[in-house]
């Protein structure tokens, strides 16, 4: 008898640990954010401050009267783009950015915010490309353009598997669907993004324009279109081109009258004069080919080691910009080939976890997200260097998380942070991530 009530008591207690194992077993594994980009990600923001310092104290003294003026700022902001990045990457589920409606809202405020700055920015430079804000300063409505732009789409794109998981966006006739594909897939998003390069190109802001087509079609090549989409876009792409021909070779005579010529000839002689400079500088003048003499004189003058931080002499009123679009000048002085070398491996080792992370997204989503600011940041610096060392046409453009710009490397360490949380999720598939949100997660453990 007391065997039995032994046995039976066992096979009680066995009963209730196979209850709570089977319920534990419906929780998500936990994740964690990949820490190459975390590091990465920390020695640019950190080596970026100490740069801007060497390169900003004369400037910052001469104008504010402090040589800390600008890397206090600078440093504040990127502390605030720090924190925000490491939110987004660790507190907050990469599902609950995945929601049309939200990409709507961004794009219309940003589009708002493209029309306010042609009509009533602030002039600098002879370009009206900011908008002044209270205690923040001036603001570059292009620098949001860059971070919406890859949001925007990846949401589109998620809404658009969606709809054709649930059965719909399908036609009866083949001509019909193909057709649909190539407007569904590309040719309305390639248009509603259109919108902003125009703006951003009447501003102007060309060097701007040109990161955005590129990152535009980085993201359309991550999100995996499929191949009949891209036939029937490019063909009604075509079609399209051939009518705006015909239409402007009717209308460009009567425009020429309003003086439509010699707006597009005084907003973009600068364009010419660089172009004009870089390919033919033997007839250059000094002016126009100062800048990037002093940026190479700076580079070459640094040598395997360079002339030792905070060393650098072009930076005294030599170089112009010297902590802004030529920081990797004076990098390339104070550090040397070490030091500019060592700035180009962290931003190609940042491309490769960012093309790793966007191979391994679990959805269309995480892949446009990651692969859109990998690209972003990453043709941005690679640009900048190119400027600075004359290898293509000088135009502003700026070394993410190196050179001074307070929103800009906001919104560059926000991107970084959703990258952070798009590595959390590789490996997950859509009935995983599904799991992983707060609701289902009490749902299932509510299971017996």
């Amino acid at each position: 008898m007391r065997r039995e009530q032994f046995m039976e008591s066992a096979a009680y207690r066995n009963r209730d640990v196979r209850r709570v194992a089977d319920s534990i077993s419906w929780l998500p594994s936990p994740r964690r954010i990949h820490g190459g980009l975390l590091i990465v990600m920390l020695i640019m923001a950190c080596f970026g401050l100490i740069m801007l310092f060497s390169a900003s104290m004369s400037g910052s003294f001469d104008q504010e009267g402090d040589a800390m003026y600008v890397v206090f700022r600078q440093a504040g902001i990127t502390a605030m783009g720090l924190a925000a990045a490491l939110i987004l990457g660790i507190a907050i589920p990469l599902k609950l950015f995945d929601h049309f409606w939200m990409s709507v809202i961004l794009y219309l405020i940003t589009s708002g915010l493209l029309v306010y700055v042609k009509f009533f920015g602030v002039v600098i430079n002879s370009a009206r490309r900011w908008i002044r804000v209270p205690v923040f300063g001036t603001f570059q409505p292009s620098e949001l353009a860059k971070l919406a732009m890859v949001f925007c789409f990846a949401g589109y794109v998620s809404m658009v598997r969606r709809r054709r998981t649930k059965g719909k966006c399908r036609f009866k006739a083949k001509l019909v669907q193909f057709l649909a594909d190539g407007w569904i897939d590309i040719l309305f998003p390639f248009l509603a993004f259109s919108l902003w390069l125009g703006l951003i190109l009447w501003q102007p802001h060309l060097s701007a324009t040109l990161i955005l087509g590129f990152v535009m079609l980085a993201m359309f090549l991550a999100s995996g279109i499929r191949l009949r989409s891209w036939l029937s876009a490019i063909t009604q792409m075509i079609l399209i081109l051939v009518i705006i021909a015909l239409l402007a070779s009717v209308a460009l005579p009567a425009l020429k009258s309003d003086g439509l010529e010699e707006t597009i000839g005084q907003n973009f002689a600068h364009v010419e004069r660089r172009l004009n400079t870089f390919l033919n500088p033997e007839s250059a003048s000094a002016d126009d080919t100062y800048q990037i003499d002093q940026s190479v004189i700076a580079i070459g003058s640094g040598g395997l080691s360079g002339l030792g931080l905070g060393s650098g002499r072009q930076k005294y009123n030599y170089l112009p910009e010297p902590y802004n679009d030529f920081i990797f000048a004076v990098i390339g002085e104070e550090l040397g080939f070490i030091g500019t070398l060592s700035v180009i491996l962290l931003f190609v080792l940042f491309l490769l976890i960012g093309v790793g992370i966007t191979y391994r997204a679990p959805n269309a989503f995480g892949a446009v997200l990651a692969g859109g600011y990998t690209m972003l940041i990453s043709i941005q610096a690679f640009l900048n260097m190119a400027v600075a060392t004359k290898t293509i046409p000088a135009t502003g453009i700026s070394l993410p998380l190196f050179s001074y710009g307070g929103t800009s490397n906001l919104f560059f360490l926000i991107a970084i942070g959703f990258i952070l949380a798009v590595s959390k999720t590789e490996g997950l598939r859509g009935h995983e991530l599904a799991d992983r949100s707060p609701s289902a997660t009490g749902q299932r453990g509510d299971r017996p």
